[in-house]
C-alpha cells in the first residue's frame, strides 16, 4: 500500500481541510494527470471527493514510498478546472 503524507502547509493555509479529508480524497479520486510542464517534475494533479462529498484539488509528488500532497484546496480553483477541461477536449 502506498504510503501518502499530507505537507503541513496543506492545513495551515487551508484550515477547512484536514488530514484525513485529503486522504479521503485522493483515496476516492476520479481524476489524475502528470503534470509534464511542472518545474517539481514529476508532479501530478488528482481531484477527488472527501468524506463531506467536497471536490478537492491535490497536488503531489512521488516519493520513495508513495506520495507527498503539498498543496490542495477547495472548491476547485479556476486553474485547475481550465486544465482539466484543456485535458478533456
Amino acid at each position: 500500500m502506498l504510503e501518502l503524507v499530507v505537507h503541513p502547509r496543506v492545513s495551515a493555509r487551508h484550515p477547512q481541510l484536514s488530514d484525513e479529508d485529503v486522504r479521503v480524497a485522493w483515496q476516492n479520486s476520479f481524476f489524475q494527470a502528470l503534470r509534464t510542464g511542472s518545474k517539481n517534475s514529476p508532479e501530478y494533479l488528482w481531484i477527488g471527493i472527501d468524506g463531506k462529498g467536497r471536490e478537492i484539488e491535490m497536488v503531489g509528488v512521488p516519493t520513495a514510498t508513495g506520495y507527498l500532497i503539498y498543496h490542495a484546496n477547495t472548491p476547485l480553483s479556476k486553474r485547475v478546472r481550465d486544465e482539466v477541461k484543456g485535458r478533456r477536449t
